[in-house]
């Protein structure tokens, strides 16, 4: 199963669209997380169509995507809970933030806002950020890709080529 993981789009506002290789790649998905900070409706009805898509809110949504999606979401894959906000605030321990967020701990927790990549544990929980679809202040533009074997469970970074 190809489960792959975005965040912070910020559709138009830093780039016109997603990039044409990450679409590619997000349509021959079986499941998308997308971590908040789309910007805009338009970005969220076209990744509807790619694959079945799960998704929060983030601190940049405009109206009409904060009152079509929660901020805060658990949903049940292969027997693993994953559960996805996008973050706030400074992105200094903003991993420890988000993990406090949840009273049920899940097996894995995607979240966004700094738009820096991150995969580490805190306890048993698997924090995972995907980085930026537009980039970070210091880092290139990514994606991430969640796997499933068995009992085992993390994620994987990709960079998104300019191209």
């Amino acid at each position: 199963m190809d489960i792959f993981v975005i965040s912070d789009t910020h559709i138009p506002e830093r780039i016109g669209k997603l990039p044409n290789n990450l679409m590619k790649q997000l349509q021959q998905g079986d499941i998308l997380f997308h971590c908040g900070d789309f910007t805009s409706i338009d970005v969220y009805d076209q990744l509807q169509q790619s694959a079945h898509l799960h998704a929060v809110t983030g601190n940049m949504d405009d109206f009409a995507l904060t009152s079509t999606l929660k901020s805060q979401l658990i949903v049940d894959i292969n027997g693993k809970k994953i559960g996805m906000m996008h973050g706030w605030g400074s992105s200094v321990d903003l991993e420890e933030r988000v993990y406090d967020a949840f009273n049920e701990k899940p097996d894995v927790i995607l979240f966004g806002h700094s738009h820096s990549r991150l995969s580490k544990r805190i306890n048993n929980t698997l924090m995972f950020n995907p980085g930026a679809v537009t980039g970070g202040w210091d880092s290139p533009p990514s994606f991430g890709k969640l796997f499933i074997d068995g009992g085992a469970i993390w994620g994987e970074h990709y960079f998104i080529e300019s191209r």
